[in-house]
């Protein structure tokens, strides 16, 4: 289970060296940029973990996360991801281009019921402004930031500059906001150190699916919202499922050889229940279960920088 979030944002007290965090995204612009898997237009993004480490935006349960190829030239980032002592799935440069946003959007899906997501602005200008549930802030260089992402969410663009964040997924504890706070009491800066990074954190490969409990909390919201659409017989289908998937778990559990089965499960909640009935917290529980068993997020589709004017302060 994730941090609770008390307020949309919180401010990590850790500071980098900006002007080398920038002098080594700057040598990766040469590299091949994947278009964002949303097809938001102007974002590009560049895998720096990735699945098998390569350039693609494959979850997790598609293999194990790995540097990428532009991340083993990067001993700076490597040191940074190393310091925050977290298990590091999906880490990518995201670009924003002038001009451009993200439009408003929650993430929703079985990915996000598990991570937590810090940004660390690499090139940024204050006119570039994150808004999250009801407060706009612009996030500052060198800064590393975590937002509540299930939480309504967006990014605008509003000056001449390219705006790069470097963007880190893990797998958070409940108490990882306390523990972070308690290990950096006073704040700190990472320098950059000529000598060895230690080794970073990454998140291993494991096929996981979520626990009988888990699915019941998630089925009891979407039960409750089909109750007061008298959905009746949709209620029992899930209450069915719930069943089937408690007897599918004390078989397999978290093993591969039980992915027929959860996946034969799954899909015939998404064939039966009428989404378009679900208010916004049941369509979240829906969509986490739906998408369990996704491996991908899109298809990589590669976009040279230099073909892109780019600015930076």
């Amino acid at each position: 289970m994730l941090p609770a979030f008390t307020q949309p944002f919180v401010k990590l007290p850790l500071r980098v060296d900006v002007s080398r965090l920038q002098s080594e995204v700057a040598a990766l612009l040469d590299f091949d940029w994947l278009t964002h898997p949303s097809g938001f237009s102007g974002n590009l993004t560049l895998p720096l973990i990735a699945v098998n480490g390569q350039f693609n935006h494959d979850l997790s349960i598609a293999g194990q996360m790995l540097p990428t190829p532009a991340l083993v030239s990067c001993p700076y980032i490597r040191q940074i991801l190393a310091y925050l002592e977290v298990p590091l799935s999906r880490t990518r440069l995201m670009m924003l281009s002038p001009g451009a946003e993200v439009s408003r959007h929650y993430d929703a899906g079985y990915h996000w019921y598990r991570r937590l997501r810090i940004h660390l602005p690499v090139f940024t200008h204050p006119d570039v402004i994150f808004g999250c549930g009801g407060q706009e802030r612009h996030l500052g260089q060198g800064e590393l930031w975590c937002f509540d992402h299930r939480n309504w969410h967006w990014v605008q663009n509003h000056s001449q500059y390219s705006r790069i964040h470097l963007v880190i997924d893990t797998k958070a504890s409940p108490d990882f906001f306390a523990s972070f706070s308690k290990r950096h009491e006073q704040g700190a800066d990472i320098p950059y150190g000529d000598q060895a990074a230690k080794p970073m954190s990454l998140e291993p490969f494991a096929f996981e699916v979520l626990e009988p409990e888990e699915l019941s909390r998630l089925i009891a919201i979407m039960v409750s919202q089909l109750e007061d659409q008298n959905q009746l017989e949709s209620v029992r289908l899930l209450e069915a499922l719930a069943s089937k998937w408690e007897h599918a778990f004390v078989e397999y559990q978290h093993n591969e050889a039980g992915e027929s089965a959860y996946r034969q499960i799954i899909e015939e909640m998404v064939k039966k229940i009428d989404r378009s009935v679900l208010g916004e917290k049941a369509d979240r529980a829906f969509n986490t279960i739906a998408t369990m068993l996704d491996k991908s997020n899109g298809t990589p589709v590669f976009q040279r920088l230099n073909d892109i004017e780019l600015n930076f302060i």
